[in-house]
């Protein structure tokens, strides 16, 4: 067992260094899962769909240390070792229920086998696929509970300990559905558990009905009857899962493109894991169309018929295991992604890797030793290298495009990846091509005949409808827009306010829900001063948060562009109210208590002008114009001397700054201190030679103190650099003095 958490804690400590990817910020950002509190506010623990255990496990990460990603990875590195654990100590604990059968070698080949696998990196490297190790994990003890009802010695303490492990391995199964609902097979699995290994030990009468060569035809008329009920009454009680499966693909198309999924992609990544992807593109295909969807539902036949002939149980409940636990993502209940990496963890666990263990068992004794050790250390190379990918988000996306270049999903993250590293240039380049793409890749990707009736179905086919794992709001093609929304970011960031403009619309148009787009189109009219067009684009992305989200939440984020265009304007008392609403809304909301600070120092109301500013600086205390506005809510309320302590501390965080200086000067000239004042006046002017302001007060200073050649210096200097009209009359007044 110890070389077992050794060997994973060493593959994926290369993971630890791991950033957010993708879908991380959609989970780990959200109020509920802010801290525990929050969770316990927000989160109905009955909620299967909502995932509560995954919620929760983001809750505690939060609380223990907010945001901080090493504790994120951390908890999911720690969850796949114990998982490998639990694997190990199953099958030792499976094997304990047979005579004869007590060795430690299938179970250490197994869980070795998972545990160097680079098709686990996917669940591990990846935070958001945390629901997935849970699952696993309580699945897994379930399933060991269960054995133990079995191992009960006798005594008068049998029949109550008996129903308290009935109790917790209910237990187990609740909190596996509460993490992931693929969990929902569980009893199916406890079934071929109890038929392979504990039936025929403890009920030997069973053994010949159930495993015995006449029982196969019963099998075989037992599974076209269960596949005619299915068609027949199957749909309408199938979970239909919140996001695009059902409409794109359908049920039974999406059926019978998962036989292709399961044999040419699951499986031969099992037997050859190499060219893993995060959006692997996996087209789909009509069953008429591909003559390798009815292959692969005859190799699945064959598969599933070799496990009930075999009399090697561990092969034959590997096999069953494989396919059941795959049965919730690769059957009749479909989701966006054809395929991905992640739904294999648990399907590994509890079939492939038992029934490969079994089969390496079969290997000469004197060479199995050297063959596993050469396995591990492949498949561990092969995992630290992916690890490695996953580890940044450029590199990931980079590793993903050079596989998949056709997909706009990749496409658009590797330019949000370039955007968020500053990149511009790269970032436009891989975000048109996303926009390029999409018609093309959703022609082949999704059979659908004109691209065109995609943009007409959209028109308010689910709205309000939520994701079910962060409770965002969730609209058909989507990702659609979502291209076209950074595409106009990038613009924006270079100042190509029209283009920008044209993209922001097409996202609307491509999804009228997409309440960011409509706030972003709000910033580019501020931008270019048409404010009332701003402010209606605000007020619309407002309407449209509200309509789509759950209880009609307010959006924060818009009152704060609306404060800002207002403050703009000059209506300080709608700046002021409008601010009020985002901060109350959001109280974490930085900028919104400093705009609203500066718009009640601009109404006269220093009181609460202060304690807007300290609230900001409460939530980021390096925010430096925050101390500066407020250095000069005390400089207008006359206190000197706490306005100039405000201005050394902006001066020490952003470093040497006119501005700043020049205040520090005003407030020791009020303080009745001119020697001070001049210093600070000197140190403005040479950082900003042509600072107006410093000169002139130099010059006054100069001329009080009768100081007449340093006095018509600095006042020459000052008529020099062209002032406004109004201050060419002062400077010249006080030359005249000087006359």
């Amino acid at each position: 067992m110890v070389i077992l958490i050794l060997i994973a804690l060493l593959l994926y400590f290369n993971s630890l260094k791991g950033g957010f990817q993708f879908d991380d910020h959609n989970l780990i950002d959200r109020k509920w899962t802010a801290d525990l509190n929050a969770f316990n506010q927000n989160v109905k623990i009955q909620n299967f769909e909502n995932r509560p255990i995954l919620l929760w496990t983001f809750a505690l990460n939060n609380t223990l240390h907010q945001g901080q990603v090493f504790g994120f990875h951390l908890t999911n590195l720690l969850l796949h070792t114990l998982v490998t654990i639990l694997l190990f100590t199953l099958l030792i604990r499976t094997q304990n229920i047979r005579p004869g059968d007590a060795t430690l070698a299938l179970p250490f080949l197994a869980a070795l086998l998972f545990a160097v696998h680079p098709l686990n990196t996917d669940s591990v490297s990846y935070i958001a696929s945390r629901s997935t190790l849970l699952a696993t994990f309580f699945y897994l003890l379930s399933l060991y509970l269960f054995l133990q009802i079995f191992s009960l010695s006798g005594g008068k303490w049998k029949k109550p300990a008996r129903m308290a492990l009935v109790l917790l391995t209910a237990g187990g199964l609740f909190l596996a559905l509460a993490s992931k609902l693929i969990a929902v097979t569980l009893p199916v699995l406890l079934g071929v558990w109890f038929c392979c290994f504990i039936a025929p030990v403890r009920f030997p009468r069973l053994k010949a009905a159930m495993f015995g060569r006449k029982s196969i035809p019963v099998y075989a008329g037992l599974s076209v009857l269960l596949a005619a009920v299915a068609a027949m009454f199957g749909p309408r009680l199938l979970y239909s899962p919140k996001d695009q499966g059902l409409e794109l693909f359908g049920r039974l198309p999406y059926f019978w493109v998962q036989t292709k999924v399961i044999v040419f992609y699951y499986l031969n990544l099992f037997f050859a894991p190499v060219n893993l992807n995060v959006d692997n593109g996996f087209p789909f295909t009509a069953l008429g169309a591909d003559p390798l969807i009815p292959l692969s539902l005859l190799v699945i036949v064959a598969l599933l018929l070799l496990a009930l002939r075999t009399t090697n149980l561990w092969i034959r409940a590997g096999v069953l295991g494989f396919f059941i636990t795959l049965l919730p993502t690769s059957s009749f209940v479909p989701l966006n992604d054809l395929a991905v990496e992640h739904r294999m963890y648990l399907p590994m666990a509890l079939g492939l890797c038992v029934a490969a263990g079994a089969l390496m068992l079969r290997i000469p004794a004197p060479w199995r030793p050297k063959f596993a050790v050469a396995l591990a250390i492949l498949l561990g190379a092969l995992t630290i290298a992916r690890n490695q990918v996953w580890t940044d988000e450029l590199h990931l996306w980079q590793d993903a495009a050079g596989k998949n270049p056709r997909s706009p999903r990749t496409q658009n993250n590797l330019g949000k990846a370039y955007y968020e590293k500053g990149n511009l240039d790269l970032a436009l380049v891989h975000l048109k091509r996303s926009t390029q793409n999409i018609p093309g890749y959703i022609v082949r990707q999704y059979n659908l005949k004109d691209p065109k009736a995609l943009l007409e179905r959209r028109a308010g086919q689910d709205a309000g409808a939520l994701n079910t794992v962060s409770g965002e709001p969730l609209t058909v093609y989507g990702d659609l827009a979502e291209p076209h929304y950074n595409l106009a970011s990038v613009y924006l960031d270079q100042g190509q306010l029209h283009l920008a403009e044209q993209e922001y619309r097409t996202a609307i148009r491509l999804n009228p829900d997409y309440f960011s787009a409509i706030l972003s189109l709000g910033s580019v009219h501020a931008r270019k001063g048409q404010y009332e067009e701003a402010i209606a684009s605000f007020q619309a992305a407002i309407d449209r948060h509200r309509a789509v989200t759950d209880g009609g939440q307010d959006y924060p984020l818009a009152r704060l562009n609306l404060g800002e265009v207002y403050g703009r304007m000059g209506r300080f008392s709608e700046a002021i109210e409008e601010l009020n609403l985002a901060v109350q809304h959001d109280p974490s909301l930085v900028l919104g208590h400093y705009n609203l600070g500066v718009a009640h120092l601009m109404t006269g109301n220093l009181q609460q002008a202060e304690r807007a500013l300290k609230t900001c600086l409460t939530l980021d205390n390096r925010f430096e114009p925050a101390h500066f506005n407020l250095a000069r809510v005390y400089q207008a309320g006359g206190d000197w001397q706490q306005s100039s302590l405000q201005f050394e501390r902006f001066l020490s965080l952003k470093g040497p700054d006119a501005g700043a200086l020049y205040q520090i000067g005003w407030n020791r000239e009020q303080a009745g201190q001119p020697g001070e004042a001049r210093g600070y006046y000197e140190k403005a002017l040479a950082l900003q030679p042509d600072f107006l302001d410093a000169r002139i007060r130099l010059g006054k200073l100069y001329l009080k103190s009768r100081q007449k050649d340093l006095a018509r210096r600095h006042l020459e200097h000052a008529l020099r650099s062209r002032p406004p009209p109004e201050r060419v009359e002062e400077i010249s007044r006080l030359l005249q003095e000087l006359s």
